[in-house]
Parts: structure tokens; C-alpha cells; sequence
């Protein structure tokens, strides 16, 4: 099967067609043929198919080679164009091969034919070739010119050839004063050497250099920019040009500049955060080490900095955080870190030490800074600070354990009056220890049944008998000892169960303690503790109400003792719990009354029904005249509102005489009764009901 050829005869013989069809077939081809004579046809058949070759006829009665030639240009396509005739002058001949014919043949003499139409089709597949290659170039050149990168073209030396408008943008050079100069004539100078001895190692071997360097801009201005060099060879691999293609990549480098900050300092100051932090602290070890010296870090926290922001908001204490830092940063030495924890926290890191006294001196310095007043828009706040003191090698080898050790020395300092610094010591750790022991065991004191319920008598001072008596917990030891709640309820209150043993303690008391109350006349009164964080639970005045039904008790005879602190924090729960037992009938005394956020405000707004006074002020009266005056004035504060008021703490006589003396009628303490067991407690209710 011979080769297809599509072709188009404007010629106006049919005979003459047949003649030179024949002679393609015999040259090897399978030509699949159209004719034409006028221009209308021609112009139609160009447009209706695809055409490889066209053979025109000279000269036709209502057409021409010549009027055929200008079609074709008019058409847009480039296809071979062969002229056959029986006679025609040369001069004519040279006319039309001029004017874009590609070849002439004799009709009567087609041995050139095949030859001619082979050649002249290698040809037009070049010139197609040619002219693709031709718009590749044209559409690269724009797309380089209007490219979002910058491209930079130099010569084999590096010598700048061309750039495109986004580097002129970019750099602030135009195209005129960017050619000829080196390739590197944006980089730094202190960085120029290095990256182009960096970057002809690398394209000499055939490979493509990538690296995110800075770049200097004609104003002066640094710009980051990712750039790519690669080698442009020839057919014989031999270095002609340097493609540069460079992104500006300033933005997403401060962004991530910017995040990388934000990962290692605090927003808030400024200061080192603690990933910072850990890092310096891990290299100054490791150079304490090699060099036998110590490091210091200091934990500092600031003393009642919760009260400065709950009381006059956020703002304000935000700005005390950072005059705390600037006055820390005052105190320490160059080469030393100030780092902020997050919260009122802050930490010293105080590298290449030899002893402790210059340790002792800088946190002394610090705690005396503190002393000073904060003054802030106008208005002096008092923030004192606690710091606790670790070294290494003596306290912890690695920098988590040092910033704990730290933290335990800072929380010392916090129980043993804060305004001070204190040295991390094992008896320190001895007392984590055995808080952590205490607070494993504290969580399983419920289902494990190791609480148990003493209550101590509420006396009537008048005639010595019973009014009441308070339910108090012990937590029962292996040893067979009890565990005041002294020593373990704060414990409670900071793992969260303490609403677990409110709850028992409620649940459990009123068992106990509901016969007795039900059966004794006068009534009786059951006082019971209750945590700040039970008032919190919504519903718990529902839980209450199921106890008191569930054993049958009056709600009048329930007492629920709450702090001060409660009342002044004045929350919703709180608020909604206290109002919905009141107006079941329960009954609220203030515990430690006088001791805490005492306040007149809550003593209106709550429904309150006593008053205990605390046993600091109980135990002076005889002693101190301050003392027995503040008692005093809680009696008549009492008496005004109409309230009930309860000694607690009575240990000798003189204490009881005087109270019932100036009109205390209501108290307990170990003189009149140490907390019992509830047999007990129903064993002398007997007694006192058959005595009368």
C-alpha cells in the first residue's frame, strides 16, 4: 500500500488530472485527489479538508497559477505548490517562483515529479517544524517576561545577558543596569564569596544549584529570595548560559521568622518562653560540666497577683507583668536569661556560677524590688514575690527537674509567708514526697470506707447543755490513728474530691445523725462544712433536699457552714444554690468569722443565721484587749442583724467566763467537749433530757 497523499489540482482537464494521479500512483503514492478550476472552489476546498500538496495549471480560462498562488497566501496555509504546463515562458516561470511557487513542471515531461513533490514535502514539514519551534519561543518569552519570578540569563562567565521585568521589580535595577554586571552583584558582601564558590561547585558538575539566600535591593532594602541556577549546554555539552530563576520568598520568611518568635518568646514581655528557656538551660550545663561550675535558676512567682487582675481587670495586669519583668531584667547580669513561664510566673536562669552568694544576692536584690509599689495610671498596687532557688549539680542534673526543684522552693516560700527566697532542700522534696503519697490515697478514701464521722457539741454557756453539735471528718490510717482534716482536706481541695467527701460527709451525717434529730426536743441542730466547690454544682441544693427526706430531717435543723470566701466571690451557682436552701429552710453560719474577706455587704445580701467566731480571736480575750474588742464587736454586729453567734475554741474557764460575760451564749471547745462519736453524742442528749 502506498504512502497517502492528499492533493489538490486546480487544473481544467480532467484528462491532465488523471495523467499526473497515475503518475503518483506509479511514484509510490495513494493520492486521494480533489480538482478546482475557479477560485471560489479553491478557496472552499482549502477550507473544507487538509491538503499536502497542491498542482496547479498555468493558465485555465477563468483561473491562473498566479490568481491560485494569491489564494493560498490569503488562505494562512503553507502547503507545497507545484506549477504544471505545456508551455510557458521562463521569465514567467521566474515571476511566479518569486511570488512563493515552489516548483515548475513540464506536463508533457513528469519523470521530475515524484522527486520534486518528495523534496518539496521535507521541506514544508521543516518549515512547519520551524515555525512551531518559532511560537514555543514566542510563548516562552512572554511567559518569562510576565513570569511572577524574576529570570536572569548570563553568560558562560556569569555576565548578566538578560532579566526579565519581575526582576527589575524586584530588585529596583532595571534591565539597563542590571546587563553586564556579575551574576552576584545583589548579594551581600559578606556573603558573596561563599555562595558563588558554593554555586559553581555544584553547576560545573551539570547539577542545579538551590538555596534560600538574602539579597540586597537597589534601595538598600533585604529581600529573601529561593533561588535555582541550572547549566544550559550546547549539543556538545559545552556550558552556554546560566538559567536564574529567583522567587522573592520575603513574606513567608517573616511569617515564619515571626512564628518561630512566637514559639520562643512571650508575646505578652518580650522574654524568653520556656522552650527558650530549656534550651539555654541545656547549654549552660553542658558548659557548667566541661567547666566544674554551677547554675542557678530561679522560679519566681508574683505574691496576690490573682487579686490585682479580679479586681481591676486584665489590663492593668497585663501592664504590672511587664513593669515585673522590666524590674526583674534590672536585677539580674549580662549573660544571664529572664524567661516568662506564662501566668504571674517568671524564671532566672543564672549560668557559670562558683557559689551561692552571688545567687543569694541577686534574688535578695529581687525580692526587694518587689517591695516597692507598682504605680499604674495613677494608682500604687502592692505585689510582693516569692522565689525559689535550684542548683545544679547539687539539687538536679537536667533542666526539667531543676524547674521543678525550683517551683517547690518558691511554693515553700508561699507557705511560710511569701515576700522572700528560699533554696531548694531534700526536706523540700521529702514533702512532695509525701504530698503525692497523701494525694494517691486521698483519691480512693471514699470507696475504700477510711472516713469516718466525729461531732463535737454545741453548748448553751447559760445552763451547759447541748443545742447542736458540728459534724466533723477524720480519716482513718492503717496505723489505727485518725488524720485531723486539717492535714488532708487542703490536699482534697486541690486534686478536685473534695465535692466526693463533702457529699459523703452530708450523706453520712445525716444518717447518723437523723434519729437523734427527729426524736430530741428541744430541736437540735446538725452543723455540717461544706466547700465552695459544692455550692458550685448545679442542683446541689437538690442533692441536699433528697438527704433530708431520705432521713426524715427538718431542714431548719441542717446548718451548712461556709466560708467567707464564698460569699465574696459572689457566684451564680453559688448564689442560686444558697438562695434555693434557704428557702427549703436550711439554715447558714459563717465559719471562722472574721478571719478572711470580712465584709458587711454579704452579711445583707445572704441569708444568713450565724456567726461563729474564730478561735485566734477566743483564745486571746483574756490576754488581749484587741481581742476581746473584736469579739465584742461581733456580738453587737450579730445582735443587730439579728443573727445567732457560736465560740469556737474554748479551752479553760477564764475563756468560757468571760464569753458568757459579755453575752456569748453559744460556743464549743475542748472544755466543754472534744468530738465524739454520734453514740456518744445521743448517750449525754439522755443524760441532759433526764437531768431536767
Amino acid at each position: 500500500m502506498g504512502t497517502p497523499l492528499k492533493v489538490l489540482f486546480v487544473e481544467d482537464s480532467d484528462i491532465d488530472t488523471e495523467l499526473t494521479t497515475a503518475e503518483l500512483i506509479r511514484g509510490g503514492y495513494t493520492p486521494e485527489v480533489q480538482q478546482v478550476e475557479t477560485r471560489d472552489d479553491m478557496h472552499r476546498a482549502l477550507n473544507d479538508h487538509a491538503w499536502d500538496l497542491i498542482i496547479c495549471d498555468y493558465l485555465m480560462p477563468r483561473f491562473s497559477a498566479e490568481a491560485a498562488l494569491e489564494t493560498l497566501k490569503s488562505s494562512g496555509k503553507d502547503l507545497p505548490f507545484i506549477i504544471t504546463s505545456g508551455a510557458v515562458t521562463a521569465e514567467d516561470v521566474v515571476s511566479l517562483l518569486k511570488k512563493g511557487a515552489h516548483d515548475f513542471m513540464d506536463k508533457g515531461a513528469l519523470a521530475r515529479l515524484i522527486p520534486a513533490i518528495e523534496r518539496e514535502l521535507r521541506e514544508a514539514n521543516v518549515r512547519e517544524q520551524r515555525r512551531q519551534a518559532e511560537a514555543r519561543v514566542r510563548i516562552l518569552s512572554q511567559a518569562v517576561e510576565q513570569s511572577p519570578v524574576s529570570v536572569v540569563i548570563t553568560d558562560p562567565t556569569g555576565k548578566i545577558e538578560y532579566v526579565n521585568p519581575c526582576f527589575e521589580n524586584a530588585t529596583g535595577y532595571s534591565a539597563s543596569e542590571a546587563l553586564g554586571r556579575p551574576l552576584d552583584f545583589t548579594l551581600p558582601d559578606s556573603e558573596r564569596a561563599q555562595l558563588m564558590q558554593q554555586l559553581c561547585s555544584t553547576v560545573s558538575q551539570g547539577e542545579q544549584w538551590r538555596q534560600e539566600i538574602c539579597s540586597v535591593r537597589a534601595n538598600g532594602e533585604l529581600i529573601w529570595e529561593n533561588v535555582k541556577v541550572s547549566p544550559l549546554t550546547d549539543i556538545d555539552n559545552q556550558l552556554t548560559h546560566y538559567i536564574v530563576v529567583k522567587e522573592d520568598i520575603t513574606v513567608r520568611r517573616n511569617y515564619e521568622q515571626q512564628l518561630l518568635r512566637q514559639a520562643r518568646y512571650d508575646d505578652l514581655t518580650d522574654l524568653p518562653n520556656r522552650t527558650l528557656l530549656v534550651e539555654r538551660i541545656i547549654e549552660a550545663l553542658q558548659e557548667a560540666e566541661q567547666n566544674k561550675r554551677q547554675v542557678a535558676i530561679l522560679g519566681i512567682d508574683l505574691d496576690h497577683f490573682k487579686n490585682v487582675n479580679d479586681s481591676v481587670g486584665h489590663s492593668i495586669g497585663d501592664f504590672l507583668l511587664k513593669e515585673a519583668a522590666d524590674r526583674l531584667s534590672r536585677c539580674i547580669r549580662p549573660g544571664d536569661t529572664l524567661a516568662r513561664m506564662g501566668g504571674d510566673e517568671y524564671v532566672v536562669l543564672l549560668p557559670n556560677i562558683d557559689e551561692q552568694s552571688p545567687v543569694s544576692e541577686i534574688a535578695q536584690q529581687i525580692v526587694t524590688k518587689f517591695t516597692e509599689p507598682f504605680f499604674i495610671i495613677g494608682r500604687n498596687y502592692y505585689v510582693t514575690c516569692s522565689v525559689g532557688i535550684a542548683m545544679y549539680p547539687g539539687d538536679a542534673n537536667n533542666p526539667h527537674l531543676l524547674l521543678r526543684n525550683a517551683d517547690l522552693a518558691m511554693y515553700q516560700c508561699k507557705d511560710n509567708g511569701r515576700n522572700q527566697f528560699q533554696f531548694f532542700t531534700q526536706d523540700i522534696n521529702d514533702q512532695l514526697v509525701e504530698r503525692l503519697e497523701l494525694e494517691n490515697q486521698l483519691r480512693h478514701v471514699v470507696n475504700r470506707n477510711e472516713l469516718v464521722l466525729h461531732y463535737q457539741p454545741i453548748y448553751n454557756l447559760k445552763n451547759h447543755t447541748i443545742i447542736g453539735f458540728e459534724a466533723l471528718v477524720r480519716w482513718h490510717q492503717p496505723n489505727g490513728t485518725l488524720r485531723m482534716p486539717g492535714n488532708f482536706i487542703p490536699a482534697a481541695e486541690s486534686i478536685g474530691i473534695i465535692e466526693e467527701i463533702d457529699s459523703w460527709v452530708l450523706q453520712n451525717a445525716c444518717r447518723e445523725a437523723g434519729k437523734l434529730l427527729r426524736e430530741t426536743q428541744p430541736p437540735l441542730r446538725l452543723a455540717i462544712n461544706i466547700s465552695a466547690r459544692q455550692l458550685e454544682v448545679p442542683g446541689y441544693a437538690q442533692f441536699v433536699r433528697e438527704q433530708l427526706e431520705i432521713n426524715r430531717i427538718p431542714a431548719e435543723q441542717i446548718e451548712l457552714e461556709i466560708t467567707e470566701r464564698i460569699l465574696i466571690n459572689d457566684e451564680a451557682a453559688t448564689n442560686d444554690n444558697i438562695n434555693a436552701l434557704a428557702e427549703l429552710g436550711v439554715r447558714f453560719s459563717v465559719d471562722d468569722f472574721g478571719t478572711g474577706y470580712s465584709s458587711l455587704g454579704y452579711l445583707q445580701r445572704y441569708p444568713l443565721s450565724t456567726l461563729k467566731i474564730d478561735r485566734s480571736f477566743v483564745s486571746g480575750i483574756h490576754q488581749n484587749d484587741n481581742a476581746l474588742q473584736l469579739v465584742k464587736t461581733i456580738l453587737v454586729l450579730a445582735q443587730g442583724l439579728g443573727m445567732a453567734t457560736v465560740a469556737e475554741g474554748i479551752e479553760d474557764e477564764q475563756q468560757r467566763a468571760l464569753l458568757l460575760q459579755i453575752g456569748c451564749e453559744h460556743a464549743q471547745g475542748f472544755l466543754l467537749s472534744i468530738p465524739v462519736a454520734i453514740d456518744e453524742i445521743q448517750l449525754r442528749i439522755e443524760q441532759q433530757l433526764s437531768a431536767t
